[in-house]
């Protein structure tokens, strides 16, 4: 099933980004050990009266306690990381930050059983990484996955595409990173094989996939960022070792211009 991201919010001039010449390079997790840093203290400096339960204190701390110390590890690691696992942990260190961020300045109603637990699950992924961390392992599973386009009857065969990749929560909260951070995403986690067929491993995890012109990076990151129209195709999590699964994609229906 193919699902399409439409425009929905208007964007504050405060993200607005200038395109320049763009070079490659590894994404610094130094902005997200700064930012659990940060989120650790202001959630010891909250009293008591900001939660409606006092067992949630702990609970509270004990998560932010976690995300802080996954930060420090993937720093200590990076060098050692494929470029990919580089740019997924630091995603996941993003999103569980910009969830702690909020709740650690929380003033105008009490933190409530719900917010703990939808911190709760923004910090779950970086649990798993930890593990796999410590115990010299990559910090994701990886499977197969292999991508075809194929033209409708009556159409001609298209030219090879691009598989374009990202997280879901790219896709569903773009205001939560800025244009150059989605672009470095999109070039680490891409396919490097063109269709069709394109075949790579995918991380485990909810990802968005689609078909588009090769070498549109930064086309593609606009168009993420500003809500335009995408074709994608959602990538759920699969059992270990569960075969290849393919995805199809339909032209020129599906394939997302720049």
């Amino acid at each position: 099933m193919r699902f399409v991201v439409c425009a929905v919010v208007a964007l504050s001039t405060g993200c607005a980004w200038v395109p320049g010449p763009w070079k490659a390079t590894r994404p610094s997790v130094q902005p997200q050990v700064q930012a659990a840093q940060q989120a650790r203290q202001k959630t010891a400096q909250l009293p008591a009266s900001a939660y409606e339960r006092p067992s949630d204190i702990p609970r509270h701390q004990a998560l932010v306690a976690e995300l802080d110390a996954t930060a420090r590890l993937v720093e200590q690691r990076a060098k050692d990381l494929s470029a990919r696992d580089l740019a997924l942990s630091t995603y996941y260190l993003a999103e569980a930050n910009a969830n702690a961020q909020v709740i650690a300045t929380k003033s105008l109603q009490p933190i409530s059983a719900n917010t703990i637990a939808s911190l709760r699950d923004a910090v779950a992924p970086l649990q798993g990484m930890q593990k796999r961390l410590k115990s010299g392992q990559a910090p994701f599973g990886y499977r197969p996955v292999v991508v075809t386009v194929k033209a409708r009857p009556g159409q001609p065969e298209p030219p090879p595409l691009r598989v374009y990749l990202l997280p879901s929560g790219v896709l569903e909260r773009p205001e939560n990173f800025d244009i150059p951070t989605i672009r470095q995403w999109l070039t680490d986690l891409t396919f490097q094989q063109l269709t069709s067929p394109s075949r790579s491993t995918v991380a485990q995890g909810e990802m968005r996939v689609w078909v588009g012109p090769d070498a549109a990076y930064d086309a593609m990151a606009r168009r993420v960022f500003h809500r335009r129209p995408i074709a994608f195709t959602p990538l759920h999590i699969a059992p270990d070792g569960a075969p290849e699964q393919e995805l199809q994609f339909d032209a020129p229906d599906d394939i997302v211009r720049p």
